[in-house]
C-alpha cells in the first residue's frame, strides 16, 4: 500500500457518522418518554414507591436523549474542526488572497525606512510642497510659504526651485507692503489735512514700527513735523496780512488759531499787532453795540453785547455792558413778541 494513501475510517467514526448516532439516540429518547409517560398513567402505586417507579420508567428516555446530545456535539465539533474533508473554512476565496496580499504590502511599506520612504515618494511630496507654497502665497501668507521653502531646499534637495519660489514670495510680500503703506500715508495724510496734529505723530510713529522695511517711511514723523511748521508760517503770513488790511474779523479768528502753535518766544514779534489787532476789534464792537442802542434794535444789540463780554470780560467797555443787558434783553423779548 503506497504512504500517501489516506487510510480508510468506519463511517461511524466519521463526523456524519457520529452526528446520524446522535439524531438516531435523540429520536430513541423521545420514543422512550413517550412510552415512560403512559406507563406512569398506568401506575398505581402511591408515596415513594410511586416516585421511585416514575424515575425508573423515565431514566432510559433521558439518558438516550443525553447521550443523542453528547454526539452531536461531538460529531458537529470534528466536522467543523478536525475533518478537511467536511469543512468550508478549507475552501479559500480571491478576495481572501487580495486582502492578504494588501496586508503583506502594508507591512513591507512600515518596515522600509524614512530615507527610503522619501526616496519612493519624492515626486509626491515634491508636488504637495508646490500646491502648499502655491495656497500660502495666494493667502498672503508669506511667512508661511517661506518656511515651505527652506523645507524644499533644506529637506528634498530642491534648491534652484526653493530660490525661484522664494523670489517670487520676496517679490509678492513686497508689493502687499508697498500697497499696505500707500494705504496707511494717504490716512496720515488725511490726519494732516484735517489739522490732527497729536494723532497725526502717533500715526506717524505707528506705521514706522510696522513697516521698518519699507524706505517711504523712515521720515514720517519729520514729514508732520514739516507739515505742522508750514501750517503755522501760512497762518501768520494771513495774519499779518489781515491786520495790514484792518480785517480785524478775519485778524482775530486768526489770531486764536495762531495762539495754538506759537510758544512764548515765537509769539513776541507778533505781540504789539496782535494788540492792535485786539483794541481795533474791542473798540468795532463797542462802536457796533452803541449803534445797535441808539437804532434801539434790542435783538442785535444783546448779541453784540454778549459777544464783547465774552471776548473782552476784562475791559472797561464789558462792564458798562453788563450793566445794561438785563434791560436790553427784555426790550429785546418785548421786540420779538411784537414781531410775531
Amino acid at each position: 500500500m503506497s504512504k500517501d494513501r489516506k487510510p480508510t475510517r468506519s463511517f461511524f467514526r466519521s463526523p456524519p457518522g457520529i452526528v446520524l448516532v446522535g439524531v438516531a439516540l435523540l429520536l430513541v429518547g423521545g420514543l422512550l418518554g413517550v412510552l415512560a409517560a403512559h406507563a406512569a398513567t398506568i401506575v398505581t402505586a402511591t408515596g415513594l414507591t410511586a416516585a421511585l417507579l416514575n424515575f425508573l420508567i423515565t431514566l432510559p428516555a433521558c439518558a438516550a436523549a443525553l447521550a443523542g446530545l453528547i454526539f452531536l456535539i461531538i460529531g458537529g465539533v470534528r466536522w467543523a474542526v478536525y475533518d478537511r474533508k467536511y469543512s468550508p473554512t478549507s475552501r479559500s476565496t480571491t478576495a481572501e488572497s487580495q486582502i492578504i496580499e494588501h496586508l503583506r504590502s502594508i507591512n513591507d511599506r512600515l518596515l522600509i525606512s524614512d530615507t527610503a520612504k522619501r526616496i519612493a515618494y519624492r515626486e509626491q511630496d515634491r508636488n504637495a510642497l508646490r500646491r502648499a507654497i502655491r495656497e500660502d502665497i495666494d493667502k498672503d501668507e508669506f511667512e508661511a510659504a517661506l518656511a515651505l521653502v527652506d523645507d524644499m531646499s533644506q529637506t528634498y534637495g530642491y534648491r534652484h526651485e526653493a530660490e525661484e519660489f522664494r523670489d517670487e514670495i520676496l517679490a509678492a510680500r513686497a508689493a502687499d507692503v508697498e500697497q499696505t503703506v500707500n494705504n496707511t500715508i494717504a490716512q496720515l495724510d488725511q490726519l494732516i489735512a484735517d489739522r490732527d496734529w497729536d494723532r497725526a505723530f502717533a500715526e506717524a510713529a505707528k506705521i514706522q514700527r510696522l513697516y521698518p522695511e519699507s524706505h517711504r517711511v523712515r521720515n514720517l514723523e519729520t514729514h508732520v513735523r514739516d507739515a505742522r511748521e508750514d501750517y503755522k508760517h501760512t497762518l501768520e503770513r494771513q495774519f499779518l496780512e489781515a491786520s495790514q488790511r484792518d480785517d480785524i474779523d478775519r485778524a482775530m479768528e486768526l489770531l486764536k488759531e495762531l495762539d495754538k502753535y506759537l510758544t512764548e518766544a515765537e509769539a513776541k514779534p507778533f505781540r504789539e499787532t496782535a494788540r492792535g489787532v485786539i483794541g481795533k476789534k474791542r473798540d468795532n464792537l463797542g462802536v457796533q453795540f452803541k449803534m445797535a442802542v441808539h437804532d434801539k434794535e434790542w435783538i442785535q444789540s444783546v448779541r453784540i453785547g454778549e459777544q464783547l463780554i465774552r471776548e473782552f470780560p476784562n475791559s472797561q467797555m464789558a462792564q458798562e455792558v453788563r450793566s445794561m443787558l438785563d434791560l436790553l434783553r427784555e426790550r429785546a423779548a418785548s421786540e420779538q413778541a411784537a414781531r410775531a
